[in-house]
């Protein structure tokens, strides 16, 4: 048997799960509780103004490309792991969500403490909404994935 991948479903499944990323991503960051504490700190000169984008809307649009992008990348090496991932289904999503979601947010958190005077807060409430957000995008994948069969064994 050999694992095949059916890249129209891929495509379409992928827009759903990205969708899902974004809403969940949105509630995460934008949640009274973490805005308030994001409002706080607004004004230090290591928080870049909106403007230095030309708006919020521009700010919007780059936040959005560049998400849908590296969503695409995210999902191609899930598809180019899926056979090495221990478990089955949501399993393989988890442990691809929690691998991702450490190789990407841990590092970025450790980057940002070293490099820039940016508040210790917002660097937590970072690695903890990356972390979060990443498990349950691959949590998504593999329960999406699944369920409407975009990877198969073909039996040849």
């Amino acid at each position: 048997m050999k694992t095949k991948i059916n890249y129209k479903r891929a495509v379409l499944w992928g827009i759903v799960v990205y969708i899902i990323s974004v809403i969940v991503g949105n509630f995460l960051y934008l949640n009274p509780i973490v805005s308030g504490i994001f409002d706080q700190y607004s004004g230090l000169p290591s928080m870049k103004p909106m403007d230095a984008f030309g708006g919020q809307a521009n700010w919007i649009l780059l936040m959005m490309v560049f998400g849908t992008f590296l969503t695409i990348i995210i999902i191609i090496l899930y598809l180019i792991l899926y056979e090495g991932l221990p478990g089955k289904g949501w399993q393989k999503g988890l442990f691809f969500g929690v691998m991702i979601a450490f190789l990407k947010a841990v590092p970025e958190a450790f980057n940002q403490w070293m490099t820039f005077e940016y508040p210790n807060i917002l660097i937590i409430i970072q690695l903890i909404n990356t972390l979060v957000g990443q498990i349950i995008f691959g949590l998504s994948l593999g329960i999406i994935f699944d369920r409407f069969k975009v990877i198969y064994k073909d039996i040849d």
